[in-house]
């Protein structure tokens, strides 16, 4: 495949390493000093664009993208509310696109995981937190993949309704909400815990990033799928397809 790529931070650099050891090509790299735009992409011709870039220029790209008729993979997070007019344009412009909060294997399972867990102790006395720490520059919080991970212990703690990320000075969180606490620190890749906590024991289930290779070997998997896809598809509900085909 033919690959372009929008960002060329730590992950830009990751995913073109992964892609060029299965055997793709990047024929373009943006980034601020060179944007995307429909003319380069028309010139170079890529098979997909692959987004880890900005929070507020994902729109953007995804509009270049839908006018040069180029499916995406985005793996950017914290714009969950342009959502809706993302899927818009993808549907316009007929063109295939993966979006995704987490483009881990390992979160991925761990998703399910968690799932089955929170069905299991929902029918006993115990609360739930959820915890995510990450390197000091990432800007958006919670992440993308701690929200994920509160929706999958929503789908089965019945006790639980609503998600709060923050609560005021000498208040509690209600006793029907998830609490996910975040943390900004030095270099961490990337850990994601949640707790099930009550009066006689402890239970917790960890997921921790060892590297970015992992998002990145899940993004040219996304990438390699979409060929020939029309409309937006969710990386974590697809990913059984994604990885098989």
């Amino acid at each position: 495949m033919k690959l372009a790529l929008a960002g060329y931070g730590k992950m830009g650099h990751e995913v073109e390493a992964v892609a060029k050891s299965r055997g793709h090509e990047i024929v373009g790299v943006f980034d601020i000093e060179k944007l995307l735009s429909p003319e380069a992409l028309k010139a170079q011709s890529p098979d997909a664009v692959i987004d880890f870039t900005q929070p507020d220029t994902v729109v953007t790209n995804v509009r270049v993208c839908s006018k040069a008729k180029i499916p995406m993979v985005i793996g950017t997070t914290g714009w969950d509310a342009d959502v809706p007019k993302v899927r818009k344009m993808i549907e316009e412009a007929g063109i295939g696109c993966v979006i995704g909060s987490n483009y881990s294997i390992g979160v991925n399972l761990f998703l399910k995981i968690v799932a089955h867990a929170s069905r299991l102790l929902s029918v006993a006395d115990y609360d739930v937190y959820i915890t995510e720490a990450h390197h000091r520059t990432k800007k958006d919080f919670p992440s993308g993949t701690a929200l994920r991970i509160s929706e999958a212990v929503l789908s089965g703690f019945t006790s639980k309704t609503k998600i709060v990320s923050q609560i005021k000075q000498g208040e509690a969180p209600s006793p029907d909400s998830i609490l996910i606490s975040s943390i900004r620190s030095g270099a961490i890749t990337g850990t994601h815990e949640v707790g099930f906590d009550s009066e006689e024991d402890a239970i917790e289930l960890i997921h921790r990033a060892k590297s970015r290779r992992g998002f990145a070997l899940g993004a040219v998997h996304a990438a390699e799928w979409i060929a020939g896809k029309k409309g937006l598809y969710r990386f974590e509900e697809h990913i059984t397809e994604i990885l098989g085909g």
